[in-house]
């Protein structure tokens, strides 16, 4: 903590500064200096011993009033450049950024772009959002106020090149050189590929396709070559219902076998508006990884799981969300850590206020 409060004075002292005396290329009306607050209370229960939830980036902890994510977000838009700085802290950092090193883990996103020639084409460089899946880690911006498990066991964020721009007037592609799979710091020699492919069908429907192709083992271990391919169509049925169907496949090369173990998942998302203020969302959801590639249980099934949750959202003003969410688990194995041993399922409940300051 005393870390991101240090970096943090850093920006602000940075922002003060570059707005007192910029000149040049770093134009004061170019930048841009907001914020991002999300606290939580949930109750899990399964009551994990340890207060730390299991299989979520969040909300992570038990029975606790905390901080989910806090945001500061300081950016420079030009034509030909541009540049993003966002550091992080909360129980998502806990969650996500654990195998990284600390001087890292208060880093949401940096990186730096360059526009190619005159076209809407753009080179950036350095840690950036990931480009797979249809959820985010602002909790504000997605339908739910938890991720799906499929979002929370694909990468969050990402570090290396990426390409992206448009193909036609519906179309855009990215493509993607990174470290690997969620990871700032490089764990093997190798580099991964990916791709998305994005297509406005019409005013109603969005379609996406998203792919990730790397080795995940530690160097000097046999290959794990990772295939991955993530799917979507979101769909405005109504003007106050919108619809969404994701789903998710992935093999792996086994380490000590000659073969490639797969796993898969899927989710259905609704959401509707009741009045200007308040919206209502469900979300069904299954992911299967019985050879435990991505979500290791230790239990003869491996994680087979389902899973429903429920929200209710207040906006009372922009920019802010009152969210209160009911979410259910059944697994095949008893994965979950309880008070008493572990359980087949699990269940919570959870209050939220988040907001973006600017």
């Amino acid at each position: 903590m005393i870390r991101f409060v240090f970096l943090l004075l850093v920006v602000v002292c940075s922002y003060i500064t570059s707005s007192t005396f910029a000149q040049g290329l770093l134009s004061t009306d170019r930048l841009t200096l907001r914020g991002y607050l999300d606290g939580y209370y949930t109750y899990d229960f399964s009551r994990p011993p340890s207060k730390d939830r299991v299989f979520t980036t969040g909300p992570l902890r038990h029975n606790e009033f905390n901080l989910n994510l806090a945001l500061v977000d300081l950016t420079y838009e030009t034509e030909k450049v541009h540049s993003r700085l966002v550091l992080q802290s909360g129980t998502y950092v806990q969650a996500n950024y654990g195998a990284e090193p600390p001087v890292l883990q208060h880093l949401h996103e940096g990186y730096l772009g360059l526009q190619l020639g005159q076209t809407n084409w753009w080179l950036d460089m350095g840690l950036f959002a990931s480009h797979i899946g249809l959820e985010g880690a602002t909790s504000l911006d997605q339908w739910a106020y938890s991720r799906s498990l499929m979002a929370d066991f694909s990468p969050f964020f990402e570090t290396g090149l990426r390409l992206s721009g448009p193909i036609s007037t519906k179309s855009t592609f990215t493509f993607v050189l990174v470290n690997g799979w969620q990871n700032i710091r490089e764990n093997n020699d190798d580099k991964a590929i990916g791709t998305q492919l994005q297509h406005q069908l019409n005013d109603r429907m969005l379609l996406n396709w998203s792919t990730f192709i790397g080795n995940e083992a530690p160097t000097h271990s046999p290959s794990q070559l990772r295939i991955f391919n993530n799917w979507f169509i979101q769909t405005q049925i109504h003007d106050r219902v919108e619809t969404a169907l994701i789903f998710d496949s992935g093999f792996q090369k086994c380490a000590i076998q000659n073969r490639y173990d797969a796993w898969y998942a899927t989710a259905f998302y609704t959401r509707a508006q009741v009045t200007p203020q308040i919206h209502f969302a469900g979300r069904l959801e299954y992911y299967s990884d019985e050879k435990q590639v991505i979500i290791p249980s230790g239990t003869p099934n491996g994680f087979q799981t389902f899973s429903i949750s429920a929200n209710i959202d207040y906006t009372p003003i922009e920019k802010f969300k009152w969210r209160l969410e009911s979410r259910f688990y059944q697994s095949k194995d008893a994965v979950f850590p309880s008070n008493t041993g572990f359980k087949k399922n699990s269940g919570t409940i959870t209050m939220s206020f988040a907001m973006y300051l600017e």
